[in-house]
């Protein structure tokens, strides 16, 4: 058959052979590179990307572990070492043949996770918008990998219409939700196996004393030896050396926390199924297994095997009280003293433990919001409705107002908009052609700051004929002079602030003694992100990085300002998974010696209040919802907890208060990391 490949142009590793329907990549750790289109050459002659809507590609990953692979878009010519102005990076599957389409509306980058596809893993997307005449290159790479690594290429070309994606029938997990193309040690045989597990680990939880493992912590888990200002709420307090939380019981508290405390995780089936050998009846006794997808504002099907495996050992009518229990006992063990982010509302209210809410999750309409954008999920907030959106989201914390287990909210997670890196929002909003409140607003300032619309043209070299013209679309405005960088670097922080501000104060309105706990940024990608920061009372970073240190520590000091860590992980491959996730150690005894460096190293700074480890369960092997499938579970899908985890958590939090303030050592051995497989 002949092959249906773009002309390339290799740039890193080499062609080791064709197959008769693909040719095979020999893939350096580094990852491959190959020139796919390049403006103004003959072998792009032929291409006309503003009259083409996708790039397809068709490929196989020869290796036993899952592959990031990487669409990069330049400009300009790509220099060595040059860090692409748009990206796109998404995971395939190990061993089996799959055709992605890529529609080049992503392009836009009004979407940074592009809804999944037939067969296809997570996919994010970085950089500003680039419009397809501003392209100059387009490059496919693989990502660093834990060795040299095999990638089949069978097509790659772009068309004008999406393929059909049909994925051939493959018998890929267990009736367990266990990976069946691998073995590893605690891989259970069948579901007698599992279900004896259960019962076992459920008569462990019956007679568990759910007590603190450490006599020197309260039963909220602070820490009786550093007693501070008692008040009835979690609050915060410097001590003259460090900053501190403070439980109800006015004793010094640190926030050892989990996220996703919720039973099993769920696989998403609609794009899937023939992959999916098991799948009970839906209105049987499994019910309870299936979900729409609603909590993620999608039309989605999903199945969640670790809720069926607790069906089977528990029955329909017991299965959750006895997960309960058995997840009571198991952070009672590890020393956890926090219920992170997107947990179990039930489960909450049953374990009696100090928690943190996810606002925007219990709001009926989610973050405020408008309904025309600024750039992805950034609203017009000059806007009336977002007035009014803010007192609406604000009345999600009336339930919770009187919870003295209640530490804080977050009052969202990981801004869509704040991903790309030097955002100028002003600047996306002089791009929008749409006649926003903002932009209004904007235009009157720089009336009042330049009188003349001369005097304006000449700041920002411009020719305009009125004011009346900045209505119309301006692309990277911040390039046109230093006064125009200057005029929306200002509205762009005035524009954050307005963001945090309307409803941070219509929270506090609502709920004054619970603390506010900030964005949960995923990273600080702009010092534009500090703006508003005043309405906080603890600032939020989600931080994947081996030591959270150096961020809290920057963090901390230029705002004098306790910092909290909502998401951190690192996985690895050697149990039931195939990505390591957002950071790769070698093994599992690597993640326990990684945890503790985390935790630890982080206690040595006095802006340190604590950090939310991500997640309680092993994802699904196939993907979540979106297509994660990470191997960062403190328990697998059977409900089996990672023994080299469970005791290095144990030890931590044992010695962390000691730690923090300054009588012990932290641990300080680095863990053995490898290049991690996420997307």
């Amino acid at each position: 058959m002949s092959l249906k490949l773009l002309p390339y142009e290799l740039l890193k590793g080499q062609e080791c052979h064709t197959v008769p329907d693909g040719i095979d990549f020999l893939c350096p750790e580094t990852g491959l590179d190959l020139c796919i289109y390049q403006r103004g050459s003959e072998a792009s002659e032929h291409i006309s990307l503003d009259k083409l809507n996708y790039l397809v590609l068709e490929a196989t990953v020869l290796e036993e572990y899952s592959m990031c692979l990487q669409v990069n878009i330049y400009r300009g010519k790509m220099q060595e070492g040059q860090e692409a102005d748009f990206r796109m990076i998404f995971g395939l599957l190990p061993g089996i043949k799959l055709v992605v389409p890529l529609d080049l509306n992503i392009l836009s980058s009004q979407d940074i996770f592009p809804p999944r596809t037939q067969g296809r893993l997570k996919m994010t997307v970085f950089g500003k918008p680039i419009r397809r005449e501003e392209i100059h290159e387009i490059h496919l790479t693989t990502m660093p990998y834990v060795k040299e690594h095999m990638l089949r290429i069978h097509q790659l070309h772009f068309a004008v219409t999406e393929p059909v994606v049909i994925l051939e029938k493959l018998k890929l997990v267990d009736e367990l939700g266990q990976w069946l193309p691998k073995e590893w040690p605690t891989k259970l045989p069948d579901r007698d196996a599992c279900t004896a597990f259960l019962k076992r680990l459920e008569q462990k939880a019956a007679s568990f004393q759910c007590n603190f493992p450490y006599a020197d912590w309260d039963s909220y888990g602070g820490w009786l030896k550093n007693p501070m200002t008692k008040t009835g709420w979690f609050h915060t307090e410097y001590d003259g050396h460090r900053w501190w939380l403070v439980d109800p019981d006015g004793n010094a508290f640190l926030s050892t926390g989990i996220d996703c405390i919720i039973p099993g995780n769920e696989t998403r089936i609609d794009l899937l199924r023939p992959w999916c050998s098991y799948l009970p009846d839906p209105v049987g006794d499994y019910k309870d297994a299936y979900d729409n997808g609603r909590h993620y504002d999608m039309d989605i099907e999903l199945f969640n095997y670790g809720i069926a495996n607790m069906i089977s050992a528990f029955s329909t009518d017991h299965w959750r009280e006895c997960w309960a229990k058995m997840i009571k006992s198991y952070l009672y063990s590890w020393g956890v003293n926090t219920i992170g982010n997107w947990s179990d509302l039930s489960f909450i209210r049953y374990a009696k433990m100090p928690y943190v809410l996810p606002l925007d999750r219990y709001s009926t309409i989610g973050y405020p919001s408008t309904s025309v954008k600024i750039f992805r999920d950034f609203p017009d907030v000059y806007a009336e409705e977002y007035c009014s959106a803010s007192e609406e989201y604000a009345k999600a914390l009336l339930p919770f107002a009187q919870d003295p287990y209640l530490i804080g909210y977050f009052m969202r997670n990981e801004p869509a908009w704040a991903f790309v890196y030097d955002l100028n929002i002003a600047e996306e909003m002089l791009a929008n052609p749409a006649t926003l409140a903002s932009k209004i607003i904007f235009i009157d300032k720089m009336r009042h700051t330049y009188h003349e619309i001369h005097n304006f043209n000449l700041a920002w070299n411009l020719s305009l004929n009125s004011y009346e013209d900045l209505y119309q679309p301006i692309y990277h405005a911040c390039g046109l002079s230093e006064h125009a960088k200057k005029d929306l670097s200002d509205f762009s922080k005035d524009m954050i602030t307005r963001y945090v501000e309307l409803p941070a104060k219509a929270c506090r309105k609502v709920d004054p003694n619970h603390l506010n706990l900030g964005m949960r940024y995923a990273y600080i990608t702009d010092l534009s992100l500090l703006s508003g920061y005043e309405n906080f009372d603890v600032f939020s970073i989600n931080s994947y990085q081996f030591s959270p240190y150096q961020e809290v520590e920057s963090i901390g000091s230029q705002l004098n300002m306790p910092v909290m860590i909502g998401e951190f992980h690192q996985g690895a491959l050697d149990r039931g998974l195939t990505a390591h996730g957002i950071k790769g150690v070698k093994d599992q005894s690597e993640r326990a010696k990684a945890y503790r460096y985390y935790v630890e190293q982080g206690s040595l700074s006095r802006y340190f209040l604590g950090a939310h480890y991500f997640q309680l369960n092993d994802q699904s092997c196939l993907g979540r919802f979106d297509g994660e499938n990470y191997q960062i579970g403190l328990i697998d899908v059977c409900m089996q907890e990672y023994r080299e985890m469970a005791e290095a958590m144990n030890q931590c939090h044992s010695n962390i208060y000691q730690v923090a303030a300054g009588t012990a050592p932290a641990f300080d051995t680095l863990p053995v990391h490898v290049p991690p497989i996420h997307y």
